[in-house]
């Protein structure tokens, strides 16, 4: 009998090993960087986008990646640059779509007035070659004592102009003197 049970368990320890080996033999990232910074040029040679984080992996097929907390630069006019935080983001091939996931936030550059404009939703979208940000979810904007909320959004950032698509709601405060 006890031959029997120690034959069992040599079997059950190897099918666990088994299963660890077709663990290991899932689909893995091409390359992976662990606390990095970097930038990212495009094809006109100019700096699309700067990018600091603790984990970025490509995809095996060498054209996606994925990355963990993301702290995203994206320059402006004049020297002065928009930040942009969430939780993950993806990278589409050849960075033309940054997909930011999860407590997305994106904080604008001091405006003439010294105002900031600040987006935050749950996922957002940026078109660094356009200069555009997209939504279909709940986003909210604020400038100064302004905020506006609405689903879906569509944003020119080099025009600086601003699109809710539906629901939208404002709030208004003027600003003491």
């Amino acid at each position: 009998m006890s031959l029997l049970v120690a034959a069992l368990g040599v079997v059950v320890w190897d099918m666990r090993g088994q299963r660890e080996r077709r663990v290991d033999t899932a689909v893995r990232s091409d390359y992976r960087l662990e606390r990095f910074e970097m930038s990212a040029y495009g094809e006109d040679g100019s700096i699309a986008f700067g990018l600091s984080s603790p984990l970025l992996e490509r995809a095996a097929d060498g054209k996606t990646l994925d990355i963990e907390t993301p702290a995203f630069v994206f320059p402006a006019e004049g020297g002065r640059s928009w930040q942009a935080g969430a939780r993950s983001a993806w990278v589409s091939d050849r960075a033309r779509e940054i997909q930011l996931r999860g407590d997305v936030r994106i904080v604008g550059p001091l405006s003439k007035r010294g105002l900031r404009t600040e987006f935050s939703a749950d996922r957002l979208s940026v078109f660094p070659k356009d200069n555009r940000i997209a939504s279909p979810g709940w986003v909210t904007v604020s400038h100064g004592t302004s905020i506006l909320k609405g689903k879906g959004l569509e944003a020119d950032m080099k025009q600086r102009r601003v699109k809710l698509l539906s629901e939208v709601t404002a709030r208004y405060a003027p600003e003491s003197r």
